[in-house]
């Protein structure tokens, strides 16, 4: 998996922009954007984001009978262009 899509943060994985791309299912321009106009502070996210990634959970929870965030990223970057 490229490390491009989450870093470890004392031990535990913390999602990039690319993860959270592939997670929620939204382009990265987006999330980099939303992330510029926070400053770099938290950001809450846009509510139809959230309805993606809930349904985009629910698929890979489907199609592998998991819920591993990791695992999602493995999915999911299996399966979307590189674009995304």
């Amino acid at each position: 998996m490229s490390i491009d899509l989450y870093t470890l943060v004392d031990g535990e994985p913390m999602i990039g922009p690319k993860g959270m791309s592939l997670l929620l299912g939204v382009p990265i321009e987006d999330i980099l954007a939303e992330s510029k106009r926070s400053n770099g502070e938290a950001f809450s996210l846009p509510t139809e984001w959230i309805k993606s990634g809930r349904r985009r959970s629910k698929e890979y929870q489907a199609a592998t009978g998991s819920t591993d965030m990791l695992g999602a990223l493995e999915y999911w970057q299996a399966r979307e262009p590189e674009e995304l």
